[in-house]
């Protein structure tokens, strides 16, 4: 990757987060302004201020991505060490070490989740299954996927 191909993939990464900054500015005005009544279940009725601060917490990353593509593209010299930091060998290393285990422990904790949930409720147990299942079927396409590239 050079400096060019890192700039353009900034400027194209800026442009979609600030679109997506409207996201949590929307959710937080249909709650606020919207009539938006949560149901009776709802975890939000518990802690009400929750749905408020997942939406800040949301948009707060956003802003920090934002403000970091930026840089990239004004700041010459933050942009070379982006650039060294992203073609290191050992930090692509650690990274695909770290995903591989992190999917095989969430694989694990999705098959446990399912039976607890089997236990306890119906509707928890199909969610848990379905999100299980597409990581599952995620995994194994992008596994022939890579076999067959490599």
């Amino acid at each position: 990757m050079t400096i060019e191909d890192l700039r353009k993939r900034s400027k194209l990464r800026l442009i979609v987060m600030s679109l997506s900054m409207t996201l949590p500015i929307f959710i937080v005005f249909l709650l606020g302004f919207g009539g938006f009544e949560f149901g009776e279940n709802s975890v939000f009725l518990v802690f009400e201020p929750l749905p408020y601060i997942v939406c800040g917490v949301f948009l707060a990353w956003l802003i920090y991505k934002v403000c970091n593509y930026a840089v990239i593209l004004r700041n010459d010299k933050y942009a070379e060490k982006v650039l060294i930091k992203k073609n290191d060998e050992r930090n692509k290393f650690i990274k695909v070490k770290s995903y591989g285990l992190v999917s095989q422990i969430f694989i694990y904790v999705m098959g446990v989740g399912c039976i607890l949930t089997a236990f306890i409720d119906k509707s928890a147990f199909y969610s848990f299954l379905a999100v299980f299942g597409a990581f599952v079927l995620i995994e194994v396409i992008v596994r022939i996927v890579y076999k067959k590239i490599y």
